[in-house]
């Protein structure tokens, strides 16, 4: 009896599960064929193997893997097929490339030989994705597939994180395994620390009179939340945790300022404003919160583990290319001290206002419902969004309480991640209860992977802000176009009268009627609140509920994500009501 040669398939999997990888997200197709055939292969011996998640659509097995990426820590991984298999992924990966979320993203190819013939769904997956990965490979000889393997691993993991993709060609995968290529390692040393550098940011932090630190998603992907609040605390200076920070720092903590920018919040803003000294940690200054005259006046320092971040954007006074773990050892072993008394007071009075008071309605106000979900959970549900006004409702009255926690588009801002993001955070911490709030617009962009939901008995509890709008584009349509709404407005069908741009609160054509979906998606509840005054019962029953709950919450159609900079302003021109 002889032995049956080692497949390229057969290694991949050999290499996965040497690498820990618990769960593949994806979808199948020809060009990775052999790869679910092993895959199977194994299931029936009972052999080790990632459990493989069959989303509904690649791009919806991407998101799902970021979201367990930012929910855990750990590298997600998605598999997908060559030609629209690939070309599916494309958002999901850039999604992770602009929130520098470690994935991998692994697609099958046309056999090497068929490559650049125009065979049946070929695309040039290294071409598409080299300038939205961290880094690419093309494997045609299975001698390079280990090696690939492991690089991917480590480069998508380590520094600053990110996506790479791995293109792999389908004779690859059917070739037995004899010798092995040799690994090809990228550049990767370590970084020297310039403790000189280090101090003098340090000084310059003591010595300010209105210091702020602006904490990035760097500090999310370091581990370092915890020796961040004691940083916070051994230099008494307040600290705006940007948009992929959030959760970086307790909403509790006395320095808190919440997130900044074109949706941050009041005390966030207004410190950032008067401030004599910015000092960002692990995070870049991006347009939205680095508005028009965002240095005016004050000294900027930036600490980050990429060097290219350095004066990209904004120039700096003081820089350190350094990891967030060297840099906070080095601040915690130093004498120096601060405090700020002066600047504390006034950051508690403005404190008072985060988040930002709203009033009552006749109709349900979005932030009540990010309010009363908040308590319901004390403030520690793996809480996940898509994009739009509920993704900044959700950031600015949500009392964040633990990193890991906020899984939502940044960057990117890429409508349609939530559910399928919800998926894989749920799969990455299944202990914690996961929250999706979604707009009406963003959830049917992947409404799909619903099947996904309820195939996996996944209890996630789902709550669209349903306000018939693409609303965060209807805001600026009043602010901007006169009130213009045709483009935006769910509700419109071919019955509607042509020039109706107005926002009639009474209008609530459902285009789909969410409540139908129980029908659709066996096992899972539906509900419905249009009243106010049944808010609360109705979400706390949800919470409740066992299994996926999905709840229709009728917002009022009117309501604007404040406070805002306009864009083009700056900070001194936020608009507050």
């Amino acid at each position: 009896m002889t032995n049956t040669p080692r497949t390229g398939a057969a290694l991949f999997f050999d290499v996965l599960n040497d690498l820990g990888v618990e769960y593949l997200f994806g979808h199948t197709g020809g060009a990775v064929i052999p790869l679910h055939v092993e895959l199977n292969k194994r299931m029936r011996r009972k052999q080790k193997v990632p459990r493989f998640i069959l989303c509904r659509q690649e791009g919806g097995a991407g998101h799902a893997a970021e979201g367990y990426a930012r929910a855990s820590g750990r590298v997600g991984v998605a598999l997908a097929t060559s030609g629209p298999g690939a070309t599916n992924l494309a958002t999901p990966i850039a999604d992770a490339h602009k929130d520098s979320v470690p994935t991998v993203f692994i697609t099958g190819q046309v056999p090497s030989f068929a490559i650049g013939s125009d065979a049946f769904q070929e695309v040039d997956t290294v071409g598409m994705t080299r300038p939205i990965s961290k880094h690419n490979f093309l494997v045609k000889d299975v001698a390079d597939l280990e090696w690939v393997l492991r690089e991917a691993f480590a480069l998508a993991g380590s520094g600053r994180p990110g996506p790479v993709v791995v293109d792999i060609c389908k004779d690859a995968q059917l070739a037995s395994v004899g010798r092995q290529n040799p690994p090809r390692q990228r550049h990767r040393e370590p970084i020297p620390f310039d403790a000189a550098r280090a101090d003098a940011i340090l000084a310059a932090l003591a010595t300010a009179e209105r210091p702020v630190i602006k904490a990035g998603g760097g500090i999310i992907h370091a581990g370092a939340a915890a020796a961040l609040c004691r940083f916070v605390e051994q230099f008494d200076t307040p600290v705006t945790t940007t948009f992929n920070g959030l959760g970086a720092v307790p909403f509790a903590l006395r320095h808190n300022l919440g997130m900044p920018g074109m949706h941050g919040s009041i005390p966030a803003n207004y410190a950032l404003r008067d401030a004599d000294l910015v000092l960002s940690l692990g995070g870049r200054f991006d347009d939205r919160v680095a508005v028009k005259g965002f240095a005016t006046g004050k000294r900027i320092a930036h600490v980050d583990i990429d060097p290219s971040e350095i004066d990209k954007t904004v120039r700096t006074d003081l820089a350190l290319v350094a990891t967030l773990d060297a840099f906070f050892e080095h601040a915690h072993a130093s004498a120096r001290r601060a405090q700020h008394p002066d600047w504390m007071a006034q950051i508690a009075e403005w404190r008072t206002q985060m988040p930002m008071p709203y009033p009552s309605s006749d109709y349900i106000k979005p932030q009540a419902v990010i309010e009363i979900l908040s308590e319901l959970t004390d403030g520690t549900a793996t809480l996940v969004t898509g994009v739009g006004q509920h993704q900044m409702w959700a950031a600015q009255y949500y009392r964040f309480a633990r990193p890991r926690q906020w899984i939502s588009s940044g960057g990117l801002g890429t409508m349609g991640f939530g559910l399928p993001a919800a998926i894989g955070a749920w799969f990455a911490n299944p202990e914690q209860p996961v929250v999706l709030i979604d707009g009406d617009g963003s959830f049917q962009m992947n409404i799909q992977e619903l099947a996904t939901v309820v195939a996996n008995r996944i209890p996630l509890k789902m709550f669209v802000l349903n306000n018939s709008f693409l609303g965060m584009v209807r805001q600026w349509e009043d602010m901007m176009d006169g009130g213009h709404h045709y483009e935006t407005c769910l509700a419109r069908n071919d019955e509607c009268e042509p020039d109706c741009i107005d926002i009639d609160q009474t209008c609530r054509r459902q285009l789909p009627n969410l409540m139908g979906l129980s029908q659709v998606y066996p096992r899972l509840t539906t509900m419905r609140v249009k009243d106010p005054a049944g808010l609360a019962d109705t979400l706390r029953q949800a919470m409740a509920t066992a299994g996926p709950v999905l709840v229709d919450v009728w917002i009022d159609k009117a309501e604007n994500v404040l406070p805002m900079v306009p864009p083009g302003h700056g900070l001194a021109q936020m608009i507050e009501s």
